[in-house]
């Protein structure tokens, strides 16, 4: 087998000889009834369609959906996008495969990120709070997981090394925040801040796909976190009831509010300094993300996102200076509802209007 060719450098007319997952694949007929297989192949670099002409029926045999396949193939340009004429091509190994070339991976070093991680472990004074996250820290199968987990399957962080990403720039922003409201327990929410996503070690599976175990889809990573949590918390002597209750409420509040999945809603000052930093840092990540995504185009804005109810615009005033302001498109952001943060603690039914 040749060096991995990645997806994002295919270029027309090239032969390849390279490996690639199957996220897909169909079974069709030429207009003369000949049958064909369609491929959607990927690696962390992006996605691209196959057509495999000859011997159809029997390479579809061979593989199945999320296996990794080598593939010989010409690279060729059909209605405007790249696909690939594939020759041939064999299931490879499940053994022999690294995960890191078909996944998506974040932007940083997990390894950079883990010592930051540690490093922001020596902030914490409290002694069975920092014998906790020792217990985490010193377990090496943990720190595997939390090197490789994503934060989500979609939205915020959702590649390898999410997590880990994740959780460090939420604990970094804590640890700021505490040095403006000096009120805050900085030795509980820089632990809080450290273990309030840890069930997502067991949440998510990223073999070949990121998706849900099944202990994800039946419990969630609140309680598979709050479970882990209580199970280290009772190993170690003199635990105090208060300083456990405090942490664990941190975890089953950090979402927020009910629709949003949190068990509880925030209570202490922690557990809402601790939603606000969760929720600013996915939504950072997730916006960045959009934006990114659509620098190739040239409108000003991004496509209307549906999960914020809004366009975001791409470029500075300064930037767009006297060139053409262009049509958004037909349909139109709702007009702004002007709430205080006040107005988010009277139940929705009962707001006056404005």
């Amino acid at each position: 087998m040749e060096t991995k060719r990645f997806v994002a450098e295919l270029k027309e007319n090239e032969s390849l000889s390279s490996s690639f997952l199957v996220k897909a694949k169909t079974l069709g007929n030429t207009r003369s009834g000949n049958p064909f297989l369609r491929v959607r192949l990927a690696d962390r670099s992006g996605e691209t369609e196959g057509r495999v002409w000859e011997r159809a029926l029997e390479l579809d045999g061979e593989f199945e959906v999320n296996d990794v396949v080598n593939v010989r193939a010409r690279v060729e340009r059909y209605q405007g996008e790249l696909q690939l004429n594939i020759s041939n091509l064999e299931r490879q190994d499940p053994n022999t495969v690294n995960p890191t070339l078909y996944l998506p991976t974040g932007p940083k070093d997990p390894e950079d990120q883990w010592l930051k991680l540690t490093n922001l472990v020596t902030q914490v004074k409290n002694s069975h709070l920092k014998r906790l996250l020792q217990s985490f820290l010193t377990d090496p199968e943990f720190v595997k997981q939390m090197k490789q987990s994503p934060a989500a399957k979609a939205m915020h962080h959702a590649y390898l090394g999410g997590l880990l990403e994740h959780t460090v720039s939420v604990t970094r922003l804590l640890s700021r925040i505490c040095d403006h409201y000096p009120r805050l327990d900085r030795d509980l929410l820089v632990t809080g801040a450290i273990l309030h996503d840890i069930g997502k070690v067991e949440e998510f599976s990223c073999q070949l796909q990121l998706d849900y175990t099944d202990a994800g889809r039946l419990l969630g990573h609140v309680v598979l976190g709050v479970q882990r949590v209580q199970a280290e918390i009772n190993k170690i002597k003199g635990f105090p009831l208060d300083l456990s209750l405090a942490l664990q409420h941190l975890m089953v509040s950090h979402h927020g509010e009910y629709e949003f999945g949190s068990p509880k809603r925030p209570k202490t000052l922690e557990a809402f300094a601790l939603h606000y930093a969760d929720d600013l840092d996915a939504k950072m990540n997730h916006v960045s993300g959009l934006l990114d995504a659509e620098q190739s185009s040239d409108s000003h804005w991004t496509a209307y996102q549906r999960v914020y109810g809004r366009y975001f615009f791409k470029g500075s005033a300064e930037e767009n200076k006297g060139r053409e302001i262009r049509t958004l498109g037909k349909e139109e952001e709702a007009e702004p509802q002007n709430y205080s943060f006040l107005d988010l603690l009277i139940p929705e039914g009962k707001r006056e209007e404005r």
